[in-house]
């Protein structure tokens, strides 16, 4: 009787201790750098911009800007319970992205990327912007 009391105890502390885990690991606040934002910034400048057509893979919208994209990633955030937008550059690549994906998930998940090239001046290229969903 006393071990099942013991295995019992065991079992409740380890749910306390993984739900507790998942909370804070979806809602602790990630620490930014106070420069992050300028990428957005200067995404919206080009709000008005077409998507050409061989760029643009994305579903829905018919209006293809990147004003449009960023509205969608925005309504595609919010239908998540925490923040699953991301952004940021490698090399001169850049994407701004939403996924619908958790940790444990490895199917029936999707994300929509919008994609752009940045000059050796961190500039954006206009023409270089695109948007994709995967599966």
């Amino acid at each position: 009787m006393l071990t099942r009391l013991i295995y019992l105890i065991i079992f409740i502390v380890g749910i306390t201790l993984g739900a507790s885990s998942t909370y804070l690991y979806f809602h602790d606040n990630s620490e930014q750098r106070p420069d992050t934002h300028e990428l957005i910034e200067k995404i919206l400048k080009y709000s008005n911009i077409p998507i050409s057509a061989d760029n643009y893979a994305c579903e829905g919208k018919a209006v293809k800007t990147v004003g449009s994209v960023v509205a969608s990633l925005l309504e595609l955030n919010k239908m998540n319970k925490v923040n699953m937008l991301t952004y940021g550059c490698f090399g001169n690549s850049c994407t701004v992205s939403v996924s619908s994906c958790q940790p444990w998930q490895d199917s029936e998940c999707s994300s929509r990327f919008l994609k752009f090239n940045v000059d050796s001046s961190n500039e954006i290229k206009p023409n270089t912007f695109s948007c994709f969903d995967m599966p």
